[in-house]
């Protein structure tokens, strides 16, 4: 039995997993294969990179997602621990600059004694696993000769590694006369407060932190949207992607296609703000991160 632990893949498990043995005392061989080989989605030669989103979701004490970070920062998690130091502004979410992020994390690590990172495509994973403790901590990017070794070690014909790709919205697009700045949530107006309370309320520095842009609308200018969307022009799938639609990570215009109410209670759905011009709840309101 080798005197240290393998980990494959250095991307947010790899790299957090290394970071917590190694401060056990315990030595890691921390296997990936950036920057020798790329992905076709991969951007970076850095560990720990977030390749579709920037958000690591909600901070909030009572949302289950923020409730697991705040446990994670009381246990000294590298990944959240750098992730509150590069974040940026998000309303109530968790968002980080993602250059930033995955730059610290591979400094981290890299200058670890305990951390041996190895830029390599592991190819053969029995070999591994005969000379000590190994963790396969590969995600949605895994190289395919490398998935073509986690199917013979579990047996299984078929792997599928999920993840999303949100839209980008360039900000010289958007009309600022019908688009406002705004925190969801902690600027709503109250059920039973008057628009002059409430205007009071925030000009007093309730919800003063306006990370996002939102862009409502009405009843006629949401089918519109809809239509739109149902019959936009999509992305060509590149070879490497397979065309199985996972619940958890659905395109909105697959959404969409379910039905011209689908949106509306999902991410679209009008919570949190009346629009400024009409004074009305919005039927459908649209948020953006800032950037």
């Amino acid at each position: 039995m080798k005197n240290y632990i393998t980990i494959i893949g250095g991307g947010l498990a790899g790299t957090e997993a290394a970071y917590q043995i190694a401060k056990r005392g315990i030595k890691v061989k921390l296997y990936e294969m950036k920057p020798i080989k790329f992905s076709e989605a991969h951007v970076n030669k850095n560990l720990a990179e977030i390749v579709c989103s920037n958000s690591f979701k909600s901070n909030l004490l009572t949302n289950a997602c923020g409730l697991l970070k705040e446990e994670l920062r009381r246990l000294d998690s590298l990944l959240i621990n750098i992730a509150d130091k590069t974040s940026i502004p998000a309303g109530q979410a968790l968002a980080v600059d993602r250059e930033k992020f995955s730059k610290e994390v591979s400094e981290e690590i890299e200058n670890n004694e305990l951390i041996d990172v190895i830029h390599e495509e592991v190819t053969n994973i029995d070999k591994m696993i005969k000379e000590g403790i190994v963790i396969i901590a590969t995600g949605p990017l895994t190289s395919e000769k490398l998935s073509r070794e986690i199917a013979k070690l579990t047996g299984e014909d078929k792997l599928y590694f999920y993840d999303a790709a949100a839209p980008i919205v360039s900000k010289e697009s958007i009309n600022f006369e019908i688009a406002f700045y705004g925190d969801r949530y902690s600027q709503e107006k109250k059920k039973e407060e008057s628009i002059d309370k409430w205007k009071k309320r925030l000009s007093n520095g309730e919800g003063k932190e306006q990370s996002y842009i939102n862009l409502p609308m009405n009843k006629e200018e949401y089918e519109k949207f809809y239509k739109e969307l149902i019959h936009a022009e999509v992305v060509n799938l590149h070879d490497f992607e397979k065309k199985e639609i996972f619940e958890g990570c659905m395109p909105i215009e697959i959404m969409a296609k379910r039905g011209i109410d689908t949106l509306r209670f999902g991410p679209l759905k009008p919570v949190g703000f009346d629009d400024p011009r009409t004074r009305k709840k919005t039927v459908c309101n649209c948020a953006t991160k800032t950037r």
